[in-house]
Order: structure tokens, then sequence, then C-alpha cells
């Protein structure tokens, strides 16, 4: 499948600035995730959406076997460049289309996607083929973490326009909801400080209730176990989590 044309435009060198305030989160993030996945002894994960692998990295660095699959060959090469020999026994990088995931039928105890890395793909059909493809991959008992914002402060919160300051630019974004389709249309210009022409792009995201999302994984043929609000495991609270965090389970059989 080819990507977005919009994708390598996106997500590229600047696009780790961009996330400083979530890499705050990064060890919390990963103590949740190693109590999903259990014992490392329990097989391979698979980070889907990777980026730079801040969780993959993280958790080969505990003792598991990680695949980390992503899309973007910038964040794959900064990833590479950070793995130890020690780190490669244990982290595999892959450059794939979560669409279609390059991974055998039950080769994975465990499925993480983070980040609302979800909802990205060209058409609304692209959804359910990442679901099915993660159902395809997973073992029997196996746990699927879907980390995304919460749509529903994200759709009165994101419809304007918006400015803010980085290190090395500032950021002008202007942002519309379709509710009709249930899309976030974003467009977005860096602008430099040093004179570098300005990074103008945009791209568009996939927002999901509670209630479709627990209907699409169904569908996939996972049990929903849990939405949790935050990585403390709190409750979902469709008024004020800033996050909805699906947890799911392929059942054995």
């Amino acid at each position: 499948m080819a990507f977005p044309a919009w994708f390598d435009q996106k997500f590229g060198p600047h696009t780790v600035p961009l996330y400083r305030d979530e890499v705050r989160n990064t060890d919390a993030q990963v103590e949740t995730l190693a109590g999903v996945a259990g014992s490392a002894a329990a097989g391979p994960l698979l980070d889907l959406c990777c980026g730079w692998g801040r969780h993959a990295l993280a958790l080969a660095r505990r003792g598991y076997r990680v695949v980390g699959l992503d899309g973007s060959r910038y964040f794959l090469e900064k990833l590479s460049a950070e793995i130890t020999p020690a780190d490669r026994l244990r982290l595999a990088p892959v450059r794939g289309d979560m669409r279609c995931i390059p991974l055998a039928a039950g080769s994975m105890a465990s499925v993480f996607q983070m980040y609302t890395s979800f909802g990205y793909g060209t058409a609304a059909p692209d959804d359910m083929e990442v679901l099915s493809g993660v159902y395809r991959v997973l073992k029997p008992g196996g746990y699927y973490l879907l980390d995304m914002i919460n749509w529903t402060l994200a759709r009165r919160a994101f419809d304007g326009n918006f400015e803010e300051e980085y290190e090395e630019f500032d950021v002008v974004e202007q942002c519309r909801i379709d509710p009709r389709a249930d899309l976030l249309r974003i467009k977005r210009a860096l602008l430099y400080r040093d004179g570098r022409r300005p990074h103008i792009y945009e791209f568009e995201i996939r927002m999901f209730s509670r209630a479709r999302l627990a209907a699409m994984l169904e569908d996939a043929g996972f049990r929903v176990v849990d939405f949790w609000g935050d990585f403390n495991r709190g409750s979902y609270k469709a008024e004020r989590s800033l996050r909805m965090i699906a947890l799911c389970r392929k059942e054995s059989g």
C-alpha cells in the first residue's frame, strides 16, 4: 500500500520537538505497557507506529523482544542510530504500513499503538484493515492497547486557529472539524527562527467516540477489556479525560 502524499511532510525531523510534552510521560507509559505485557517470556511485542522508538527501545532494554514498525524513514533511522549491539538482540526496527502488517499470524504476544497514531489512513475502511491486521498477528490471549487523545474533548478544543512557540520555530495551525465525516483537518506552518524556508503541510485524522471505537474493535474480533482515561489506569470519562486508551484481548480459541 502507498503511504499518503503528506506522510513524509508530517513525520520527519521537525516532528520530534512537537512531541516535547508527550516525551516527558514516556517512562510512566512504559511502566503501564510492561504491566500489560507481563513477563518478557510471554513472547515478542509489536510497537505499531513506533516513531523513533521511545517505547520500543525502553521495553527492549527491560528484556522484552520487540518489533518496532513505522512508515517514517527518518524515525527508523533515528531509532537505528540509538540502538546498541546488545539492543539488536531484542529490538527489530521495520519499515511498514499499519494497514498491512508484515508479520506472521499469531506471532505477537502483545501489540501497542501509542499517541493517536490510529485514524491516519487515506480512507475510513483503512481503520478496519489496521484492526484486522493487529488481530491477525496477535497470539490467542494477547492484548492490544490502543492509545488516543479523548476526541470528545478534542472536538471542542481543536476547532480554530492556534500558535505555539518551540525552541527552533513557531507553529501556526488552522484546525477545522468536519462533523459529518468525523475528521479533524489541520494546516500547519513551522516558522523557523534561523531564516529557513517555512515548512507547511496539511493532514487529517479521523475522530472516534468510545462507542464507535468499541464497536469497531468488537467487529475485528476483540473483546474490549477496559477503557482508561490515563496511563494510571483511571477510568475513561468523556467529559474530562485527556486520553482514551482501549485495552482489548484476542480470546483464546
